[in-house]
């Protein structure tokens, strides 16, 4: 069995505290995370003592907050006291974890922690290999003895990184292989996917310019003497046809995602084996994403909901900001008896599907199932794109 983790966390670390079990999670590790293991209802006191108790390593998130926090105080100390009955071996391992500089409690000082601030990529990498002993696929060989290695449920994982860049620079984010369940209510079905890369965030203004720089592709019509409007760089490109996005993923080497693929990296759990409706839930949330409810008027900066509103695999944007288009032809009856296995939509049609939702739709069209067609010569000021490559083993 993979060792367990226990988080402890100040409330003003939350969205820290989640990006880091979302990323211990996409890794094949699981544990107590207090916003996804306490349920209204439960005894919260008792939910606490019975993960501290279960869990293998304990990681408290210091912080100036976390280190004012009695509530903090209380569940380091009784880790440590855990940790030090006979019977126990030491377990929990105690792994402190620095998310901003601050003075560290007195019972933690001795210990040798892990420092987060401006390196999360890197520190998390040293937490799975030193910390959960986790054979990344980058990592030294020869680091973890084969017998702490953590199998996951899809074999691919094991020889892939979980992040790489595009060739336009973009950051890419691993879905693993594996069954999840694509549309809701009676719509709903199961459908396998190999693994695949998508873009942690859509395509911006600025990596769009350098495109049209690379290949003199046309501006989109709203630029104004082919510029990147003002103060803009950092949002998502708009007024985009289906030509136009699948232009762009062809030069960045790789291409628009199938509806599948686009609704797994944005709805799936991959922990809880469960959909979600929106991207962090299924309960709607303004302050997560920039639909007609959030007040906005236009798109905003594709990492503005960074860590708040992003999928179980931390991929970003997928409710509102902008309509993204997928590869697949159009068809309203196609996914009722489309293949079980990588289904990538009919072979011809009238129109693509835009997935996601926008800045000026309600929340139901940012539910991850819902569907939008568009002719592909079509384009608005609500419509961008991501784009996805298949995994090294499925190219």
């Amino acid at each position: 069995m993979p060792p367990k983790f226990f988080i402890t966390h100040s409330w003003q670390d939350i969205d820290f505290a989640k990006k880091l079990c979302d990323d211990l999670r996409a890794h094949g590790l699981d544990g107590f995370f207090d916003a996804y293991s306490i349920q209204p209802g439960d005894d919260i006191a008792g939910r606490i003592a019975y993960g501290l108790e279960t869990c293998d390593v304990y990681v408290p998130l210091l912080s100036p907050a976390a280190v004012a926090s009695k509530w903090c105080e209380l569940e380091i100390n009784a880790a440590i006291n855990l940790s030090l009955e006979p019977e126990r071996n030491g377990k929990p391992r105690i792994i402190p974890i620095v998310v901003t500089p601050c003075k560290l409690p007195t019972l933690l000082r001795g210990r040798l922690y892990i420092n987060f601030h401006q390196r999360y990529d890197d520190a998390l990498n040293e937490l799975l290999i030193n910390g959960f002993r986790v054979q990344l696929a980058d990592s030294p060989q020869g680091v973890t003895p084969p017998e702490l290695r953590i199998i996951p449920p899809a074999p691919q994982v094991l020889t892939l990184p979980r992040r790489r860049t595009g060739k336009d620079g973009k950051e890419m984010i691993l879905i693993p292989a594996g069954e999840f369940v694509m549309g809701e209510g009676s719509n709903a079905h199961r459908v396998y996917l190999d693994a695949f890369y998508i873009v942690r965030y859509p395509v911006t203004n600025a990596e769009y310019n350098q495109f049209m720089d690379a290949t003199k592709h046309n501006a989109p019509g709203h630029w104004a003497n082919g510029q990147i409007p003002q103060d803009k760089e950092n949002y998502p490109v708009v007024s985009m046809t289906w030509e136009d996005a699948a232009a762009y993923a062809q030069w960045a080497g790789g291409r628009l995602p199938t509806e599948a693929e686009w609704e797994k990296a944005a709805s799936w759990d991959d922990a809880k084996q469960e959909k979600r409706v929106y991207p962090w839930g299924n309960d709607f949330d303004a302050t997560r994403c920039n639909a007609s409810e959030s007040k906005i008027g236009g798109t905003t900066p594709v990492d503005k909901y960074s860590g708040k509103g992003g999928s179980f695999y931390g991929i970003n944007d997928m409710a509102g900001n902008v309509w993204e288009w997928c590869e697949d032809w159009y068809d309203a009856d196609y996914y009722k008896s489309s293949p079980a296995r990588n289904p990538k939509g009919p072979d011809s049609g009238y129109a693509h599907v835009l997935r996601g939702g926008a800045w000026n739709f309600d929340n139901i069209f940012a539910h991850s199932a819902v569907r939008l067609t568009l002719d592909s010569d079509d384009w608005g000021r609500s419509i961008g794109f991501r784009y996805v490559l298949p995994s090294s083993l499925n190219s």
